[in-house]
């Protein structure tokens, strides 16, 4: 992990988010702030949408999403996200508002036989979130792997497991001092599960650790 004051470099990568973000909202799904399980895009005439609930240390997180088809082999989406965060300051808690979007590209396509028995992708997103005073952004690049067990009533059970390099700018504006930026850098590990309801509804779990730990509780449903 390394920490870095640029805030010259900062405010030049300010714009270059938002136009990453800017770029995407008609073909987006995002899992920056948390994440469904699966490798597997979602099929062409069923997009997803969906909420998870995220818990960590003194931490509090809301996202809803959508998910959307791009390609046989790839999707894409939106999330926007309430954040509430316990500083330890009493009631001084911050509430932060945010969004993002990410690509996913399918790239190991899971079979019947014993030659390719996962699914496989790519991912790589970009997300804000501001409070007043407070900016930070979130790139998340990485790959994750998941297979999908078919049991009773064609219901699908998709275990997964994913590894993602994080990348943290934060913006402060620190009264007396102006603004400062910090840059962060870890990796990330996320492990998983979905366990279909119905044809349409979907359950899910996920635990990320490396860049705070945080676990998850969501459900999706296909339109």
């Amino acid at each position: 992990m390394f920490k870095t004051r640029w805030v010259f470099m900062g405010r030049k990568f300010l714009p270059l988010v938002t136009l990453l973000l800017v770029a995407f909202p008609a073909v987006t799904h995002a899992q920056v702030f948390y994440s469904m399980p699966g490798a597997r895009p979602v099929p062409d005439d069923s997009p997803v949408l969906g909420m998870a609930l995220g818990l960590g240390d003194n931490l509090f997180r809301l996202a809803g999403f959508g998910r959307f088809n791009a390609a046989r082999t790839a999707d894409v989406g939106l999330e926007v996200v309430y954040e509430d965060l316990d500083t330890g300051a009493g009631s001084d808690d911050q509430h932060r508002l945010g969004a993002g979007a990410d690509f996913k590209k399918l790239i190991v396509e899971q079979n019947d036989d014993a030659s390719r028995p996962v699914d496989a992708a790519l991912q790589f997103g970009a997300g804000v979130l501001a409070h007043s005073d407070y900016t930070l952004i979130k790139i998340p690049v990485g790959a994750l792997v998941s297979r999908t067990f078919t049991v009773q009533e064609n219901r699908d059970i998709i275990p997964y497991a994913g590894v993602y390099l994080i990348m943290d700018f934060v913006d402060v504006d620190v009264p007396g001092n102006g603004d400062g930026f910090d840059s962060d850098l870890d990796v990330e590990f996320r492990v998983g599960g979905s366990a279909e309801l119905s044809g349409r509804t979907s359950v899910f779990a996920a635990l990320h650790a490396g860049n705070g730990t945080l676990f998850f509780l969501g459900f999706s449903t296909s339109l």
